[in-house]
């Protein structure tokens, strides 16, 4: 009988899979062609049920049956279970967001949810920097924007503004970068690792981010406390270029563009009321 690691089977129960399912794929994978019979003696799947799986997983194109007597199957490599595994997740996926958002008819609101943990800040950040269009501004130590600099450099590339701040060294061509260089590891000395990132100005996640299972962080779409955010990402850029005598008024302007163009009216609005008394 095929040994078959539970951390192996977990993740194909958790895309789906189940138990049955997921030890006759596996069986397959190791030894293929094989009868339903060598199988379910192999991975411990009762023949009962054996073939009854084995049925599904064809119509699921997941393995293929040759020969007719006896019957035998072989399962799709690795390299091809995977796409196949992602596209009909996508699919799924998005069959699921548009039948949600149908049955959601009430406006969003801009609540805070807490996140627990410095894996689950690193899975949310991923995910919102995939789904931005427009701007990323972000200010975080040169660890954490190593582990995003894959989804911000793909994020880059498809047109999206990036404006990074650290007091670390990180990459400069993430966009308009603004860093100290401080060795990391003697500023985690005397002051904890922090991340604030907001995504199309629109979602905001801000805390501490130390690897500690139990710290935690928000996420928002509150937009007074995203603004404070903002304010703090400017000042530090501020602050920057103050120190190395550098021109950052575009960066900063950037982040500021809506705020300007509201005072830009109200300026002129009080000119014509001045000039018209």
């Amino acid at each position: 009988m095929n040994v078959i690691s539970d951390e192996l089977l977990n993740k194909l129960l958790k895309l789906g899979f189940t138990s049955y399912e997921a030890r006759t794929y596996l069986g397959l994978l190791r030894n293929n062609p094989a009868t339903g019979y060598e199988i379910s003696h192999q991975v411990n799947v009762p023949r009962s049920v054996i073939y009854t799986i084995l049925r599904k997983l064809e119509a699921m194109g997941i393995i293929i049956s040759i020969h007719d007597k006896p019957r035998r199957y072989i399962p799709l490599s690795p390299k091809q279970l995977i796409p196949l595994l992602e596209s009909d997740f996508s699919k799924r996926l998005s069959s699921l967001r548009d039948d949600l958002f149908n049955f959601n008819n009430k406006p969003e609101t801009e609540g805070f949810w807490n996140i627990r943990g410095y894996e689950s800040l690193m899975e949310l950040c991923t995910s919102l920097i995939k789904e931005t269009h427009e701007t990323i501004y972000i200010s975080a130590w040169k660890r954490e924007i190593e582990q995003l600099k894959k989804s911000l450099f793909a994020a880059k590339k498809r047109g999206v503004e990036i404006v990074a701040f650290s007091f670390t060294e990180i990459d400069k061509n993430l966009g308009d970068v603004f860093a100290y260089g401080v060795d990391e590891e003697k500023l985690a000395k005397f002051w904890d690792r922090k991340i604030i990132m907001v995504t199309d100005s629109r979602d905001l996640v801000m805390g501490s981010a130390n690897m500690d299972k139990e710290q935690q962080v928000i996420w928002t779409q509150n937009r007074a406390v995203l603004t404070i955010a903002l304010n703090y990402i400017i000042l530090d850029i501020t602050l920057y270029g103050q120190r190395k005598k550098m021109d950052v008024s575009d960066a900063v302007m950037r982040l500021m563009t809506e705020k300007v163009d509201h005072l830009d009216q109200l300026i002129e609005e009080t000119n014509r009321k001045n000039n018209s008394n």
